[in-house]
């Protein structure tokens, strides 16, 4: 994270605040490589440390470091993140995403799909929604439009109360709730508020991982965390399937395996993609019980086309799509007539790659013609499930789900 933050900052403008800070950590630390590092030091501030020597400037930096994350993140989310999309459309109501991402990409994908709601979504309560969110993303390191109002947002002088922070998250910028399809809701919060001193709520990526604010008035928000974590302990205690995503089981990360290794339900289906450390990940399950676990796909969207179409190894009869709405039979058959012809496709950075079809989703707005012309358009507008010829791996994977945009050629007649 580290190296793509000072990328990022160096794009900004001179006078922008966050070169400020940049400077001032390459200053006293070098660089941002070992990123953790350079946090746990200004996190611990031990003494005769760097971060020691910055004295009073310390807190303000390390405030402006995790203002500075937020705003990346902020800055990239404009990127398409088409692997959330297809995720979405594989959970269900019911389903819960435990995730210790601090981006959006999930909930507005979720939005999307119809299946997260703002004010239940999260694992506590965001205003008066009575209706619970269908899927629930519980995000346990927190998240970039999470913050803590000082103060329920007063200002100037007044006495406080015992809580400097309040009891929860609040969604204070319209930016990010536009961003996630709210460009009505106001978190009621922040009701009477244009602006108002407020800090990130997310939990460092360094050691040690304090789950709390540590404020004159004692540690505040070790309630909401202690909640938030163990409604994540019970929807895995009472899961009848869990799938771990490029998540590593570090041995830093204490809470979080006890969380995972240390639940009683070791016989839940167990399914691990984690890219090369799903082999070592799963012997650890093992390790501790676990006895439902299943072999997947180890990268995200290799697990994407299994979960989507089912194991392409194994499959008998292609599958007809029912027909979207008004679209006929005809320009349907002639998608499904694909099915084993084989093809090129064009790869950014790769080049063209031979293929195979393997089943097709139809695009839900096909054209009513299906002369030809028409077909070329049905074929750019949706998606295939294709196997790469022999020997080639794209992310690991020998299959893929693409667009029929990618298509370069198809072999034989259609």
């Amino acid at each position: 994270m580290g190296n793509c933050l000072a990328a990022w900052i160096n794009t900004l403008p001179s006078e922008h605040r966050h070169h400020a800070c940049l400077k001032q950590i390459v200053d006293v630390y070098g660089a941002l490589d070992n990123f953790e590092s350079i946090l746990a030091d200004l996190i611990t501030c031990p003494p005769g440390s760097r971060a020691a020597a910055l004295g009073v400037a310390r807190p303000y930096l390390l405030s402006d470091l995790k203002e500075a994350i937020c705003d990346h993140f902020g800055a990239i989310r404009s990127t398409p993140a088409t692997l959330y999309g297809e995720f979405a459309h594989l959970l269900r109501p019911g389903d819960s995403v435990i995730t210790f991402n601090y981006d959006l990409g999930v909930e507005r994908a979720l939005r999307t799909a119809g299946l997260w709601d703002v004010e239940t979504g999260y694992g506590f309560p965001i205003g008066d929604g009575e209706q619970p969110s269908p899927v629930e993303v519980l995000k346990l390191h927190g998240s970039t439009n999470w913050r803590a109002l000082l103060f329920g947002g007063m200002a100037g002088f007044f006495a406080g109360s015992g809580n400097s922070l309040g009891y929860r998250p609040v969604l204070l910028f319209q930016p990010d709730l536009e961003y996630l399809g709210y460009r009505d809701f106001v978190d009621p919060l922040c009701s009477r508020l244009d602006t108002a001193a407020s800090l990130p709520a997310m939990i460092m990526p360094a050691l040690p991982k304090h789950f709390h604010f540590a404020t004159t008035y004692g540690e505040e928000w070790k309630y909401f965390w202690d909640g938030l974590w163990l409604r994540a302990e019970r929807a895995i205690e009472n899961a009848d399937e869990l799938t771990v995503i490029g998540y590593s089981l570090p041995t830093a990360d204490e809470r979080a395996r006890a969380m995972l290794l240390g639940t009683g339900n070791k016989a839940v289906r167990l399914l691990i993609c984690c890219g090369k450390a799903t082999a070592g990940i799963e012997q650890e399950f093992r390790d501790h019980g676990f006895s439902g676990i299943e072999a997947v796909a180890p990268t995200f969207d290799g697990y994407l086309a299994r979960a989507t179409w089912g194991d392409a190894t194994d499959a008998g009869p292609p599958i007809l799509h029912k027909a979207p709405c008004n679209c006929p039979v005809e320009t349907l058959s002639r998608l499904n007539a694909l099915i084993g012809k084989q093809g090129l496709l064009s790869f950014r950075f790769v080049g063209e790659v031979g293929f195979t079809f393997l089943s097709v989703d139809p695009s839900p707005d096909l054209p009513k013609e299906a002369d030809d012309e028409a077909i070329q358009t049905a074929i750019n507008r949706s998606r295939f499930l294709v196997r790469f010829e022999e020997g080639t791996l794209i992310d690991g994977s020998d299959t893929k789900i693409i667009s029929g945009r990618d298509i370069v050629l198809i072999r034989g007649g259609y």
